[in-house]
């Protein structure tokens, strides 16, 4: 083999592996940006459960806020009805005196 067959086999040769090596480089590449990526997505989708489970626990104080209010409503108007009441009697005993 003269050189004129060489050095086109050796090019040739050479660009192989070039190509080879860069194919390497950018299959690393984008297999670590797609495990990045899933990494992100996986700590989204932890804090998005750990939201919604606090969304539910608050519908729940809610809930049993609204219902105090409506029993501690009722309550307030009791009482008030008692004070209307008494004060009714009271005016009645200093009219009768």
């Amino acid at each position: 083999m003269d050189n004129e067959t060489i050095i086109p086999m050796l090019v040739a040769l050479i660009g192989a592996l070039g190509i080879k090596e860069g194919w390497n480089i950018w299959k690393k590449k984008i297999d670590n940006s797609v495990s990045f990526k899933s990494s992100i997505r996986e700590d989204n989708r932890k804090r998005i459960v750990g939201l919604e489970e606090k969304v539910k626990g608050l519908y729940e104080k809610i809930e049993a806020l609204l219902l105090e209010n409506a029993t501690l409503k009722a309550n307030v108007a009791r009482l008030e009805e008692r004070i209307l009441i008494t004060a009714k009697n009271r005016v009645k005993k200093d009219k009768d005196i």
